[in-house]
């Protein structure tokens, strides 16, 4: 069996200038929250806590259709730490914070910079948490927290099933929206998230991109996978994060694909999405 690893990221780790830019991120994280959850700093995120839940305050979808994209190359890079590996490098002190920073674990990853150096993020019910390396004076690297908020009552999240996505393109429309309604693009940033997108069924395209289309369209792409190859099968364990200065949206996905077979006739075990608001800075 050979395994790899890819991720990608959008550029800088603020929500651009609405957001405050970066020291809006690093006060949020700072201090703690008047309600922390008991919480251990060596469990990694994500144990027992992969629940569904339907925000009170839905927010009103806009209407049109959204950017369909194809799947495009998957780069991985042998030989590096899965995820549980890559947390378990960053310091306790580092990961207790970020996960009572982030509340309840929705989904999350870790991985490491060009310079072997971990970094993590974290989306949970409180808030999406980044962590990042920086350099630091007396010792190697130094690691930085980020919060921005989630606004109360506006988490959804939606469970999709399994399947191969030519099946969910041909049972459906690939998005909701009026005759002669005109196909509504993003900027995602980095572009090659375009290719990562691409690899998701319709109806997850569009529950992941639709939320955006009431803002200016400009929107920050992160995303971690882990392929191994076996014999008979390639299996994919896929996470991707879209944030811009108003709202998130996330997916957590796994899928197999026969030898020889398209991406398109890939099957997905399951999928959990989630969108939320973010409180602005």
């Amino acid at each position: 069996m050979g395994m790899g690893m890819g991720m990608g990221m959008g550029m800088g780790m603020g929500m651009g200038n609405d957001m405050g830019g970066d020291e809006a991120w690093r006060r949020e994280f700072a201090g703690r929250d008047r309600m922390p959850e008991p919480r251990s700093a060596d469990r990694p995120p994500g144990q027992g806590s992969q629940e569904s839940r339907t925000g009170a305050r839905a927010e009103q979808q806009p209407e049109g259709l959204t950017q369909i994209h194809e799947p495009g190359p998957l780069p991985v890079a042998p030989d590096l730490p899965d995820r549980e590996a890559c947390w378990e490098r960053l310091p306790a002190d580092v990961r207790g914070k970020t996960l009572e920073k982030a509340g309840t674990v929705l989904l999350w990853w870790a991985h490491l910079t060009e310079d072997g150096v971990p970094f993590a993020v974290v989306l949970g019910d409180r808030g999406l948490c980044r962590v990042q390396p920086t350099p630091s004076e007396g010792r190697a690297w130094d690691f930085r927290g980020e919060r921005v908020r989630l606004e109360p009552g506006t988490l959804r999240s939606r469970s999709f099933g399994g399947g191969t996505a030519a099946a969910a393109a041909a049972g459906s429309p690939a998005a909701p929206g009026r005759p002669g309604a005109r196909v509504e693009r993003l900027a995602l940033d980095p572009a090659e998230a375009q290719d990562v997108l691409g690899h998701f069924p319709l109806d997850v395209q569009d529950f992941l991109q639709r939320p955006f289309l009431t803002g200016n369209r400009s929107v920050r792409a992160d995303w971690y996978y882990l392929e191994s190859v076996e014999p008979d099968r390639t299996a994919l364990f896929l996470v991707m994060c879209l944030t811009d200065a108003r709202h998130v949206t996330a997916v957590e996905a796994r899928r197999s694909l026969s030898p020889g077979a398209t991406p398109d006739r890939a099957r997905w075990h399951g999928i959990t999405c989630h969108q939320a608001r973010l409180v602005p800075r």
